[in-house]
């Protein structure tokens, strides 16, 4: 049960006592000092006007330091001297000035910006008299260090007290509601800020905006934004952050809009976040307006605001424009390298993402984790073993090798380059296992085969289940996939079965692998149910359309596809690729009997992706099977022009010049593909009889 801070109507006798909150069993410091514990009721406070020892100082000694002595603290905890700090607090003693209360207020600051809470606390303790900066310097301290529950004790302590709440306490008490569950804080000092007149303020309205959108409720948060009559800069800014954070980049437009109209002048910090929502939501015109705009303001030597923009092109793939922008920073922090550097990444510059680091490494550019991550996802994304091997060593050599970001970067490299081994050696290492690297590890069972000394990936994901990874849609989308392409239809089952179960069986994602999964195994009535009773993507119509190709069923592909374009989803080659496999025995029933198979070429011509290497070797296929050689020639031609290192190319092309009689020309195909080096993996068929699997060569497995 939340203990609630107000209760005016509450005895204090039945409050929990103030020596029961958590904050007052704190461990002694090596420092020599220790909290003191005194009890504290309303009855034992003095309250009453404050005396300055720099004003009226208890000893005429020691003078300069008397009159000095706040610039002192000020200047130690500027420049982290904490032995400075120590030894003014010793003057202060030797003068007889502590037990002031603007000199205790001043020292409790001091020592909870070292975060020594504990002399701020006996500091606290031991004062004969507390005002309300008293009161909210300690929970501010408290709130600095990240300790949120003595914060909540101090603030019913300070209501026991008989002490009132003023902007500054609401504030600080607002900020420490850091979580859904402490909403119930926040909802108690809210009725209070309403009760005595303080919504109107702008600083306890910003806090009140940014609780409720940190316990995930916007609507409460927007409604006490609009209900402020004068608003500033820093509110602003602030409701632009959150509505970024939530990807209402429309919203954060309008306020910053609604801002320029006021009069009001934005800062730095007001394009940073404006910038970093114009994701494909807003789109690349509203962020080069808003670039434009921060440099009439001259805010563009802000190296934050800089990076803000090198992420906001790069998204857009304006790799340029990111380089230009990086180019001009004044100052670049880690965050500016890392943000060009995935930039490059992202938008498949390898070269340059690698020159980059290495730059990064003779500059002397402090690395951490996430830049690793963001490397070793290029060398992933490349294929670059070789590259990211010498990563991953530098990685160990500066001790990133166990953070969680770098260590499923890892993980998903050599489960994607085909190092299936090697990545469950770093999968089982990692200290903090995350579904994140088991979803890596899933990507190592899709491109590999997997041999009889290594564990079975369903197993597998029992284990790392049973441990406490929970599931999300990658995991399943990459579990059926392995169901499908292993014809495994009891185990897709069970995982359908699973889906529903947590509540993911609506997720479009996962609906298109369970059609997939479906048709793969045999069942393609079942794929189409499930694609008849979800939210559709375009990826959807194509795993159906798909489904029915591979089933030989041209008729319903044809209904498909008409239907699909009739709501309004644009074909792509894998659309197109589709059709044509569903269609390509009557097409060469029809067309090749009828000497016709230009209609055929008119089709690859007309359809949004000409240059597709899938639709030109589907056409040559049919040439083969039509077995009109001289059309099949010119195909080939285009065919191995856009697809000069497959296997598969090569091999279609020769045998169709070995069928057509054309030895030596199969022969010649042959030979330069062995000159480059190109092998075709042998091909097996699976299918699942009674639970067990059995493939061409009559290989059992369980």
């Amino acid at each position: 049960m939340v203990q609630p801070i107000f209760q005016p109507l509450v005895s204090p006798s039945i409050l929990p006592p103030s020596s029961a909150c958590p904050l007052h069993f704190l461990p002694p410091h090596n420092n020599g000092f220790h909290p003191i514990i005194m009890a504290s009721t309303p009855q034992s406070l003095k309250h009453g006007t404050p005396q300055c020892c720099a004003v009226s100082p208890c000893n005429q000694n020691n003078t300069v330091l008397l009159n000095d002595w706040p610039q002192f603290l000020q200047f130690s905890i500027g420049s982290h001297d904490y032995m400075l700090a120590k030894a003014i607090h010793g003057s202060l003693i030797k003068s007889g000035c502590e037990g002031d209360m603007f000199v205790d207020n001043n020292l409790m600051n001091l020592y909870s910006k070292f975060s020594n809470m504990g002399d701020a606390q006996r500091i606290f303790d031991e004062m004969p008299v507390r005002s309300i900066v008293t009161w909210t310097t300690l929970m501010k301290g408290y709130l600095k260090n990240g300790d949120v529950g003595s914060v909540f004790c101090v603030a019913r302590d300070m209501c026991m007290a008989g002490e009132k709440f003023n902007e500054h306490t609401c504030s600080v008490v607002l900020q420490a509601c850091r979580s859904p569950e402490d909403r119930v804080f926040g909802e108690q000092v809210h009725a209070f800020v309403v009760k005595n007149g303080l919504q109107e303020n702008v600083v306890v309205a910003t806090s009140l905006v940014s609780m409720y959108c940190r316990s995930g409720q916007l609507g409460c948060g927007e409604k006490v934004f609009g209900g402020i009559s004068v608003k500033d800069a820093q509110c602003i800014n602030y409701m632009i952050l959150e509505y970024g954070k939530e990807g209402l980049g429309d919203k954060a437009l309008w306020i910053f809009v609604d801002m320029l109209q006021s009069g009001l002048k934005p800062s730095d910090y007001t394009f940073t976040n404006l910038i970093s929502v114009c994701d494909s939501s807003v789109g690349l015109y509203v962020g080069k307006q808003l670039h434009g705009l921060a440099v009439k303001y001259g805010f563009m030597c802000k190296t934050s605001l800089g990076n803000a923009v090198i992420t906001m092109y790069g998204q857009h793939g304006k790799v340029k424009e990111a380089e230009r922008v990086f180019g001009e920073l004044d100052e670049r922090s880690l965050i500016s390298w890392s943000a060009l550097l995935s930039v490059f990444v992202k938008n498949g510059h390898s070269n340059k993402a690698f020159e980059i680091f290495l730059n990064m490494l003779q500059v002397g550019v402090p690395l951490d984790s996430g830049c690793f991550s963001t490397v070793l996802d290029g060398c992933s994304e490349w294929n670059n073993l070789k590259f990211g091997i010498q990563i991953h060593g530098l990685a160990i050599k500066l001790g990133h090798v166990s953070d969680v970001n770098s260590g499923t970067s890892l993980v998903d490299l050599y489960a994607n380059c085909g190092s299936l081994q090697s990545a469950r050696v770093i999968f089982d290492r990692l200290p903090n296992k995350t579904i994140a690297s088991f979803n890596a590890i899933l990507v190592g069972y899709q491109n590999s085969k997997i041999r009889d000394d290594e564990e079975d990936p369903m197993g597998f994901f029992s284990k790392v289940r049973f441990n406490g990874v929970k599931p999300d849609c990658v995991t399943f989308s990459r579990l059926l996939c392995l169901s499908a392409n292993q014809a495994c239809l009891v185990t897709g089952k069970s995982l359908h079965a699973y889906t529903i179960k947590v509540g993911l069986e609506d997720d479009t994602a996962v609906g298109n692998a369970v059609i997939t999964m479906y048709a793969k195994c045999g069942t393609v009535q079942d794929a189409y149910q499930i694609f008849s009773s979800m939210n559709r993507d375009f990826v959807t119509w194509n795993a159906i359309i798909s489904a029915y190709a591979l089933h030989g069923e041209g008729n319903n592909v044809l209904l498909l596809f008409e239907e699909m374009k009739e709501q309004g989803f644009a074909p792509d080659e894998i659309t197109m690729l589709a059709v044509l496999q569903a269609c390509s025995t009557q097409v060469c029933g029809k067309l090749g009997r009828a000497g016709n198979l230009s209609k055929a070429i008119d089709i690859i011509s007309k359809c949004p992706y000409p240059e597709s290497p899938l639709l030109w070797r589907t056409f040559v296929n049919v040439c083969k099977l039509c077995s009109d050689l001289q059309c099949g020639m010119w195909a080939s031609r285009k065919l191995l022009d856009l697809a000069p290192n497959e296997a598969s190319s090569y091999i279609l092309v020769s045998n169709m010049y070995a069928e057509g009689g054309m030895l030596e020309e199969a022969a010649k195909i042959r030979t330069a593909m062995n000159d480059l080096k190109l092998f075709k993996e042998t091909g097996s068929s699976w299918i699942e009889i009674d639970n067990e699997h059995s493939d061409s060569g009559g290989w059992i497995c369980q």
